[in-house]
């Protein structure tokens, strides 16, 4: 084989489209209580002519990486997105018929962990594992202005030792009157 003809192969396995592909892009997410901060959707959308079959033992998104780039440049991102979900009974498979799209809503710093939160701009890289193969995203920038700790989601304890917030009240306590 010449040259010439190797150099065409490559380019022509250059251009073809991955079969699936990946999208992420920041979302405002209404919660209970007010929105929820730093939320994204992915999206998959399977490319080719033919139905694609994922098949999962815990969830589609199992095989989603968040790589997030802190404000330093440097990776403070642990561990994989997919190690949050707990595997199932039974294998499941997500099909994706040709041009089909499926969503969800992800936490797009879910997995940098609390103490590496600060004030700065964010990169975050997805990324997807199908059939032996990565298909990334394009990144996605997010602007902490201010950082929670996790001390400061819960509600102070009253003098009983109860917690009181919205969601619970505390019972059988002198406190819970007031």
């Amino acid at each position: 084989m010449n040259k010439a003809t190797k150099e065409a192969r490559l380019d022509a396995e250059s251009a073809v489209q991955p079969p699936l592909s990946c999208r992420l892009r920041p979302t405002e997410l209404l919660g209970r209580e007010g929105p929820i901060p730093n939320m994204g959707e992915l999206e998959l959308e399977n490319c080719s002519d033919a139905p694609l079959e994922i098949e999962y033992t815990m969830s589609p998104l199992q095989f989603l990486d968040l790589e997030v780039i802190g404000p330093g440049e440097e990776v403070i991102s642990e561990g994989h997105f997919g190690d949050r979900f707990s595997p199932m009974r039974h294998p499941a498979v997500l099909r994706l018929l040709p041009g089909e799209k499926f969503t969800a809503q992800v936490a797009l710093l879910a997995t940098v962990p609390w103490e590496k939160r600060r004030p700065g701009t964010y990169t975050v890289r997805a990324s997807y594992r199908f059939q032996g193969k990565r298909v990334f995203a394009e990144p996605v920038m997010v602007a902490l202005v201010d950082v929670l700790r996790r001390s400061d989601l819960r509600a102070p304890k009253q003098a009983c030792g109860y917690r009181k917030n919205s969601r619970t009240v505390a019972t059988r306590c002198s406190c819970a009157a007031a």
